[in-house]
């Protein structure tokens, strides 16, 4: 996953520097200036986007006759609230899917819901630096294992609250056919692993409640884009370092994620990509990965 992570800030540093010069929300204000805004009237602007994929097999070999059914089901959505000074913006992410074969009990294949909550106001105006305290919760939507122990919903939750400095760029241009916004920082973090019943790997009892602190990374960058009346391209990335202990002296034990999704749709009908990463050490000794590459059909 280190390999992906440096990949995509690569990636995310270059559409960057190509995206100066594209005003904010029509107010003709260059995006490296994520602080100074006149004074006009607050704007608010969400997307939402759920879709389903399914994919089904029949076959028949030697007059044994199998069927295999998979399907995911994702949902997506931010809410951004933009002011002359405050902003806020939230996102949603639940992911949950299932492999069905006659004569066997289903197989859970993927699942995640990961809900963040971000509010910002600018501290700096020359370098622009905005505050931002961002909360996040990630936990399953379903009962399933990891690592061979039972989990179900909020049992782990994983809750991190993180103060960072950053910047924001964005452009929302009214009537725009491409809207896009990119938020990056570092910080400080506090973490905390909630459990029930499910047993980590560190063996914290049951409603630990007792925090993890170290410094935090994160970088998002989201893009929807109308290509025609009917072609539109999502991507929505987003990576979070968060370490533990001596982030020099024990980089491993740092809590990292990526999660990445990308779709190209003709009207409703498209093909999406879904990737989700996860290395924590208090849930898994190993790095845990779900992806998937689905035609989909979108709501």
């Amino acid at each position: 996953m280190k390999i992906i992570t440096l990949f995509l800030a690569g990636c995310l540093a270059g559409i960057y520097g190509n995206c100066f010069g594209i005003s904010a929300i029509g107010m003709k204000v260059h995006p490296k200036d994520s602080i100074k805004t006149p004074k006009v009237e607050i704007k608010a602007h969400y997307h939402i986007r759920p879709s389903l994929g399914l994919t089904y097999s029949d076959s028949n070999t030697k007059g044994i006759r199998t069927t295999d059914l998979q399907w995911l089901g994702t949902v997506n959505s931010d809410f951004d609230y933009i002011g002359s000074k405050y902003q806020f913006s939230s996102s949603l992410f639940m992911q949950y899917g299932e492999r069905k074969s006659k004569g066997k009990a289903p197989e859970k294949l993927q699942d995640a819901f990961i809900l963040s909550l971000t509010p910002s106001i600018p501290l700096i105006k020359v370098p622009s630096i905005r505050l931002f305290l961002e909360t996040t919760g990630e936990t399953k939507l379903g009962k399933g294992t990891i690592d061979n122990r039972p989990s179900s919903f909020l049992d782990p939750l994983f809750l991190y609250q993180t103060l960072f400095l950053g910047q924001k760029h964005y452009s929302y241009q009214k009537n725009a056919k491409t809207t896009w916004d990119l938020t990056y920082g570092l910080g400080y973090a506090f973490q905390q692993t909630l459990n029930k019943n499910f047993q980590t790997q560190n063996n914290i009892a049951g409603n630990n409640s007792n925090f993890e602190s170290g410094f935090s990374g994160i970088i998002e960058f989201n893009v929807n884009s109308r290509i025609s009346q009917t072609l539109s391209f999502v991507l929505n990335a987003k990576a979070v370092a968060l370490s533990r202990q001596n982030l020099f002296n024990d980089f491993n034990s740092s809590r990292r994620s990526v999660l990445l999704r990308s779709g190209l749709f003709y009207k409703k009908v498209g093909m999406e990509y879904n990737y989700h990463a996860v290395h924590d050490l208090n849930l898994s000794i190993d790095e845990m990965v779900d992806q998937s590459v689905m035609l989909t059909v979108s709501f």
